[in-house]
């Protein structure tokens, strides 16, 4: 692993996302990348324990707030197969575009921001930031 890569871990229980967003990753040399599949917090504990960088983490798996908990200074990306969605918690939402996606995780600001629709509050509770 080069000495300044940005050490992301992906947390999922399918493995379209899981292993399909490892392999992509895997072709950026800045990227230090740990593919977990996981189904329950205990799992997800265990290889949080070294503070990765960043999470990529499968919406409905777990929960972001048990997650930011166990490693409260990476950015948490939460993904929603199923809604078309994504959040990046500490930041603004995401689209669901692959490329914004990418460029949070590589620590590049996104192409565009979206902004949450008024009165629509983040997941679980949480506003997005602006960084």
């Amino acid at each position: 692993m080069p000495r300044n890569a940005r050490r992301v871990v992906i947390l999922y229980a399918h493995p379209l996302l899981g292993e399909g967003l490892a392999r992509i990753l895997r072709t950026d040399a800045g990227l230090a990348i740990e593919a977990v599949h996981v189904e329950d917090l205990q799992a997800a504990a265990t290889v949080l324990a070294d503070a990765p960088d960043v999470i990529v983490m499968e919406r409905g798996a777990l929960k972001a707030p048990d997650i930011l908990a166990l490693a409260p200074a990476a950015l948490l990306i939460d993904v929603g197969l199923d809604a078309g969605s994504s959040w990046a918690y500490h930041r603004d939402e995401l689209s669901p575009q692959p490329e914004d996606i990418l460029r949070a995780i590589q620590g590049a600001p996104a192409a565009r921001r979206s902004r949450p629709t008024p009165g629509r509050r983040a997941p679980h509770g949480t506003a997005p930031v602006a960084s």
